[in-house]
């Protein structure tokens, strides 16, 4: 999976939103607020301990993206059902 800078990504295994700053290879620099230390912080991180950052709007869309879809299959199975 390919990253680009301002794109806000991940660690896979949890943490805090980060937000890409450069891409070197495999490696992905990113920025993050430290509720800790009350700053901004700098990592690297390997592409792949990382994914796409979902927040609630997004999760909201993608839910309801996967409800429109469910029943335009049900509307279709009851379509089918009158053809038979």
């Amino acid at each position: 999976m390919m990253f680009e800078p301002g794109e806000t990504v991940a660690v896979k295994s949890g943490g805090p939103a980060l937000t890409v700053l450069s891409v070197e290879g495999e490696k992905v620099r990113c920025l993050f607020f430290s509720e800790e230390l009350g700053e901004f912080k700098e990592t690297v991180l390997p592409a792949f301990a990382l994914e796409g950052f979902l927040d609630d709007e997004d999760e909201d869309e993608a839910e309801e993206e996967k409800d429109t879809e469910s029943s335009e299959d049900d509307e279709e199975e009851v379509d089918e059902d009158r053809a038979a």
